[in-house]
């Protein structure tokens, strides 16, 4: 019962962790930026995913990234464009978290992730959660193919809040202000990816390990057989599955005050493991517990495989991802130092039961009992280790040696008959002569 408490208790916290974070199911990350010649205004049919895709992020390219920064922090003669404070929608998971400045972009030279949303996505998703009565500018880019040409625009807070979808609605180009884009041309709405969670890769750990044993636990039960006539050793193997529990001390890797306090991900054992706020995270294991030994003839004996808890403390070092969803990670910086405890089972090992042998002299009963089995089954489906039997005992039943010694035992005895008939008629001779002997010495002697 209590083996079995333990290894609840073990698959209820994997469900809790594995259920701790979804990522958003209709937010999706686009790596690859959609060309202009590629942007037509013909008809597409949608494809599966972008049915799925709500809402849609494509990230900025490098270039584009250096045109931002060129356009919002550099000076191009002009103090409209130093005195302008144009604004971003900040999303996580896919949800709106707030909003970022034109300042911000050129405090860190856009070294955050930044991505382009349609802006009828915006529409439907966000704009409802704005405040109607704010005098903002968004930062968008507007596409129009007919002019061949793609430029950094801004438009007003109330035409998204006020869902403005008619030729009211501009994007203004932000140095010069002289071009003008309306909805029917491709306007994509500046937007900065938070992440989600940091992942740890490429995990180094140290050679040194301080192991501390914990109790002991009942994996599982087996049999061990040996059905021939000699003793041999016999091996046998055990499958089982257990719960090896990880905790990352937190403090060990958030040394860098820079880094948010995130859930972190974590390679293990080829996996990717989701550990929660605490650094406490599991996984489940499958594995074989191999034991034998040398056994009688035709007997057999119970095993009890028994496993032991043990707590290892290491320590290791790792690269720091940032991951933002749907597969898309930035590498953040180096990781040295940190500390970890695997809660694991090792050091298996087997615990034999009294052996049940079946000797010759239970020979009989067995086969009486197999004929017993063969009336109620008359197809005869016995199990592998009732046929051995049998066929052992079929080995054992009286042949050729039986008919030797009978054969030997006949022999002896005319040897003996042989020995005393002769032995009998050599003690008759002796006693005629002895007789004959006997008489000759009554005849008188000669005159």
């Amino acid at each position: 019962m209590f083996m079995q408490a333990n290894i609840i208790g073990c698959l209820t916290l994997l469900v809790t962790l594995g259920t701790a974070f979804k990522e958003h199911p209709h937010f999706c990350i686009e790596t690859e930026p959609l060309l202009l010649s590629h942007i037509d205004r013909h008809v597409v049919i949608p494809s599966e995913k972008d049915l799925q895709c709500h809402i849609k992020a494509t990230t900025l390219t490098q270039n584009e990234k250096a045109v931002l920064v060129d356009t919002l922090c550099a000076d191009h003669g002009s103090t409209t464009v130093k005195r302008d404070n144009h604004h971003f929608l900040r999303l996580h998971n896919g949800e709106l978290r707030g909003r970022g400045a034109q300042s911000e972009v050129c405090a860190n030279g856009a070294n955050s992730v930044l991505a382009w949303v349609p802006y009828d996505m915006v529409l439907r998703n966000y704009a409802a959660e704005l405040n109607p009565k704010e005098r903002l500018t968004y930062i968008a880019k507007a596409t129009n193919v007919e002019r061949e040409k793609t430029e950094l625009c801004h438009f007003p807070h109330t035409d998204l809040v006020n869902a403005v979808t008619d030729n009211l609605f501009t994007c203004v180009v932000m140095i010069f202000g002289d071009n003008f884009y309306g909805l029917e041309d491709n306007i994509n709405v500046l937007v900065e990816l938070e992440p989600l969670m940091y992942h740890l890769r490429n995990i180094t750990y140290l050679p040194w390990r301080n192991v501390s044993n914990s109790y002991k636990m009942h994996l599982g039960d087996s049999v061990l057989r040996n059905p021939s006539g000699e003793r041999k050793p016999i091996y046998g193997s055990l499958n089982y599955e257990f719960v090896e529990k990880i905790l990352v001390n937190m403090t060990s890797v958030y040394q860098d005050k820079k880094l948010a306090r995130l859930p972190l991900l974590f390679e293990h054992r080829s996996s990717v493991l989701e550990l929660d706020s605490d650094g406490v995270g599991g996984l489940d294991v499958a594995e074989k517990a191999y034991f034998g030994r040398s056994m009688d003839p035709r007997s057999e004996v119970k095993v009890q495989v028994i496993g032991q808890w043990v707590d290892q403390h290491r320590e290791f070092g790792a690269d720091i991802y940032e991951y933002y969803g749907h597969g898309l990670r930035r590498y953040r910086q180096p990781l040295a130092g940190a500390q970890l405890t695997f809660v694991r089972i090792d050091n298996t090992e087997p615990a034999f039961m009294a052996p049940e042998s079946n000797n010759l002299a239970k020979a009989s009963l067995f086969r009486d009992h197999k004929t017993d089995k063969l009336k109620e089954d008359p197809s005869g489906n016995f199990t592998e280790w009732e046929n051995a039997q049998e066929e052992d005992f079929d080995e054992d039943e009286p042949g050729f040696y039986g008919w030797f010694v009978v054969i030997s035992l006949l022999l002896a005895l005319a040897v003996i008959l042989g020995i005393y008939l002769v032995v009998r008629t050599h003690s008759r001779r002796n006693k005629q002569r002895q007789m004959y002997d006997l008489a000759n010495t009554n005849v008188a002697p000669p005159a």
